[in-house]
């Protein structure tokens, strides 16, 4: 599914007026007649429910007023509030449609708040057309603040039009106030502030409408940025004459004394999704634990950190290998493992997938992957933190910073995994969001499983970016699998990936 920023919505909506005669009056017309449809199919017939549209001066607010008067087919019970008098010509025509039609219009500045907290807490259903998309500064008037958090407060039941007031629309972040939505109705596709937190939790349950954009569109708009879900996923082909190579290795570098499990559940979880052989390098303690929850899996004891056993291992390994190396690693013995890192970035050809602690050991020396050839692929999968310290920049910054992740793989030729609550998947040409998972994730060795899906769909012929893709989207649905939501290890997640694959 496409995702658009709000200035590429603006360019569809302006393509479908000058190349398909379209008209703003009748993309606002579909728009709120769209909105009175979600309201009707969420929540049943409106001629018994009372209605207030809280209508603000833009574009946004015409909807309003299209839903208002939409609403008024149903039942008189709908009143608007408006927050001053309409700045577009399609707005004043809408406003006058609603009041030839017998609609009431209150002025916010004349009603006060005290009025108006009454006769929101007395509707069934409040509708929020204050700002919708084109809000980009911070919300600063007092008064309009007063009156979100009076929505918040009072509402029974909250519809936002397009997108909660307050919202940035591209980063998901509050401008100061913000409207919780019950539900919220945007048009065409889904914009990045409706999947990127804080601005997600706020959106309640969303609808897409669509609103008369021409599909042609596509054919002149090039669209980059999608939202993962459950059609179009990839799985590996398992053919019945298949044997164990046809699966591909997973070769996993890391653990240490302080960390033993993490390169564990790597391997348990390649094990889990269909790789042919999983081998591990790492301290005895690791291949211990390891081959007692596992003995099938394959582990060369290293236990002391060497450039040259990790080569005598990975040098002469299948084309059908990928190297995940990271997991449970530690940042002692720094200078070797930087060998390490160089030696498999820049000697290697097959996949690697950079983890955990070879993050934080490679921002040290991120040059390094310039280095590599061109066509090699190489895999980061930080979290916040991590990015953080390979970009030099705040943890502020980078959080849900899609555009950063594109900029960065772009630079340096690789896929970048930005995990998060909402994950960005990006290879600097094409985005992804996923919105799979849910708190039982937010576990100690979550990304340690995660390396290992990614390196297994690799290793079973799956293209990078696509395996990617579908591993984190499984890994999601794996994590709502778990009965009691948070109560959980994160070893508990293992279990269900099989079955996760059976929803794509």
């Amino acid at each position: 599914m496409v995702v658009v920023t709000s200035q590429e919505m603006r360019e569809l909506e302006k393509c479908a007026i000058e190349k398909f005669e379209m008209t703003e009056e009748i993309l606002m017309e579909r728009a709120g007649i769209s909105t009175v449809q979600a309201i009707w199919n969420e929540y049943g017939s409106l001629s018994e429910k009372n209605f207030v549209v809280i209508c603000g001066p833009g574009n946004n607010g015409g909807d309003g007023y299209v839903i208002a008067r939409d609403i008024l087919n149903y039942t008189e019970a709908v009143r608007v509030i408006t927050l001053g008098e309409p700045k577009t010509e399609v707005s004043k025509i809408n406003r006058n449609r609603f009041l030839k039609h017998g609609g009431i219009i209150y002025k916010y500045e004349e009603l006060g708040l005290e009025k108006t907290i009454e006769m929101i807490s007395s509707a069934d259903i409040v509708i929020d057309a204050i700002f919708g998309t084109g809000l980009k500064r911070e919300i600063t008037d007092e008064s309009i603040a007063n009156l979100i958090e009076a929505i918040n407060i009072y509402s029974n039941c909250v519809v936002s039009v397009d997108i909660p007031s307050g919202i940035d629309t591209d980063t998901g972040e509050i401008l100061g106030s913000a409207v919780q939505a019950t539900m919220t109705v945007t048009f065409g596709f889904p914009k990045p502030g409706h999947l990127l937190f804080p601005g997600r939790d706020l959106i309640g349950k969303l609808k897409i409408a669509k609103i008369g954009i021409p599909s042609q569109t596509f054919l002149s708009e090039s669209f980059k940025r999608f939202l993962i879900t459950g059609e179009n996923l990839k799985k590996p082909l398992r053919p019945r004459w298949a044997h164990k190579k046809s699966f591909g290795e997973v070769i996993i570098i890391g653990g240490s004394k302080q960390y033993i499990g993490a390169p564990v559940l790597s391997a348990l979880a390649a094990q889990k999704t269909g790789a042919g052989m999983v081998k591990i390098i790492g301290p005895s303690e690791v291949c211990d634990i390891a081959l007692s929850y596992d003995p099938s899996l394959i582990c060369y004891r290293m236990d002391s950190v060497s450039k040259d056993f990790v080569s005598s291992v990975v040098k002469n390994c299948s084309e059908n290998s990928v190297i995940v190396v990271g997991p449970g690693w530690g940042q002692d013995n720094f200078d070797e493992k930087i060998n390490i890192l160089s030696f498999i970035i820049t000697e290697i050809q097959n996949p690697v997938i950079i983890d955990a602690d070879a993050l934080n050991i490679l921002s040290s020396n991120i040059d390094i992957l310039k280095q590599k050839e061109i066509t090699k692929s190489i895999l980061l999968t930080p979290h916040p933190g991590e990015f953080s310290r390979i970009t030099k920049l705040s943890t502020k910054e980078v959080k849900g910073n899609y555009t950063l992740a594109e900029r960065f793989s772009e630079e340096y030729q690789v896929i970048t995994v930005l995990k998060d609550a909402t994950t960005i998947v990006t290879d600097g040409n094409t985005t992804f969001f996923n919105i799979s998972g849910n708190t039982s994730l937010a576990k100690a060795g979550s990304g340690d499983i995660l390396s290992g899906i990614i390196g297994s769909l690799i290793s079973q012929h799956l293209d990078p970016l696509e395996a990617v893709k579908t591993s984190v989207y499984i890994f999601g649905i794996a994590g709502e699998m778990i009965q009691a939501e948070g109560f959980n290890s994160s070893y508990d997640v293992i279990s269900k990936l099989p079955e996760a694959f059976s929803k794509i």
